[in-house]
């Protein structure tokens, strides 16, 4: 699952301290988005501290006299946090409400403040993530850049240089929001068309602007890029895509994939060198090289194909579809369960060998021997699983 440009990693319970809805707006927006209640569910769980009803708003970090502090409701709080094992997200939301000090116009501030919540973050194990305002932009300065959105975050500039990844989000110009809303056939409302972007990232991510619709039942912004951009292509255009896609994907499936510009593995070869009954290929083969790239490129931003490994030590460069054969990075297999009754991850109490590897790795560890029992599964005692393993090497 995407978010902010990234990969959700890893999951756990959530923290939310809230300085502006109260319960019963956040209950209402919970209802709207979960109606069948499916968060009852859920493995971790979802800790939502609405301010308003609970005293007021108190201050995570305070200046006093010539230096910065923590507030004892805030460290009360913070006590409570550090027990929870599976601690996963804490947001903060705004980030205004929270500091009692001048982070918009004191670096000293802003350093502190970020400083502060890198503590938190590496003493808990969570991510945090706080919420800030931008500074208001007049109607003919609208932003168009992820460059423009970073210095449109208000504060200074510690506040941005302190924080590991900073997602802008922004309203686009109402001629473009209207044209956006009719192409997607949805009614056009104030506030309801933005893009966003990572305007700054320590670490690797996708900066490409992403286009958002607001839900009007949950209020959500919700993820229209590839719709969006596809609107703005031509019929042809989205055709050729659709055939570099489908190359790039029949190639990977046949064991065979192709580089994004190699010269003797690279797409553009392959399409001129692959048979004249190949479909894709022969829409494909009076398109020039850099166009073949661009396509690819597209398809890379929209999530559809990336570059893989083929070995641990070759080269990350093979393209194949996310999801697909080569979407193990180092060749390796991931088997997942998703049934009520997994088999146990631990160690077998009589042959002294993880379960697993027992079951899949080990010759006559099955339960399906007795020819005279009624059988309600098919099978041959796991021989397919354990002749994989046994006889594979390597790459």
């Amino acid at each position: 699952q995407n978010a902010f440009g990234g990969l959700v990693a890893n999951h756990g319970t959530a923290i939310v301290l809230s300085a502006e809805d109260d319960k019963d707006e956040i209950h209402r927006r919970i209802s709207r988005l979960d109606p069948l209640n499916k968060r009852s569910g859920y493995d971790h769980d979802c800790i939502i501290v609405p301010l308003p009803n609970e005293g007021g708003v108190f201050p995570i970090m305070m200046k006093v006299d010539n230096t910065y502090a923590t507030s004892p409701e805030f460290e009360k709080i913070y006590e409570e946090m550090l027990e929870i094992e599976d601690l996963a997200l804490v947001v903060i939301d705004p980030m205004a409400s929270f500091v009692h000090a001048d982070v918009n116009a004191d670096p000293a501030a802003g350093a502190a403040f970020m400083g502060l919540l890198a503590q938190i973050s590496t003493e808990t194990g969570a991510t945090v993530m706080v919420n800030h305002h931008m500074a208001k932009v007049s109607d003919n300065d609208f932003i168009d850049s992820p460059e423009k959105a970073r210095n449109k975050i208000r504060g200074t500039s510690a506040i941005v240089d302190g924080v590991r990844c900073a997602f802008s989000v922004w309203q686009v110009d109402e001629p473009t929001a209207k044209s956006r809303c009719k192409d997607l056939q949805v009614p056009y409302t104030r506030n309801a068309v933005f893009d966003g972007a990572v305007v700054k990232s320590n670490g690797p991510a996708n900066r490409e602007i992403r286009h958002f619709i607001r839900n009007s039942d949950t209020g959500l912004l919700e993820d229209k890029s590839i719709e969006i951009r596809n609107f703005a292509m031509s019929q042809a255009v989205r055709e050729r895509i659709e055939y570099v896609f489908n190359f790039i994907r029949e190639r990977e499936e046949r064991g065979i994939p192709v580089t994004k510009g190699g010269q003797h593995d690279g797409i553009f070869e392959a399409v001129k060198a692959a048979p004249n009954d190949d479909i894709n290929a022969g829409n494909l083969r009076n398109v020039g090289e850099s166009t073949l790239k661009k396509a690819v490129t597209r398809l890379q931003n929209d999530g559809r194909i990336d570059q893989f490994k083929r070995n641990r030590s070759g080269p990350r460069k093979w393209l194949g579809v996310v999801g697909g054969q080569l979407n193990q990075e180092e060749n390796m297999i991931s088997v997942f369960n998703n049934g009520d009754n997994g088999i146990p991850v631990e160690i077998h109490k009589e042959h002294n060998i993880y379960i697993p590897s027992m079951i899949f790795g080990e010759m006559l560890t099955g339960s399906n021997f007795d020819d005279t029992e009624k059988r309600t599964t098919g099978g041959r005692n796991g021989y397919g699983a354990k002749l994989a393993n046994i006889f594979s090497q390597i790459a």
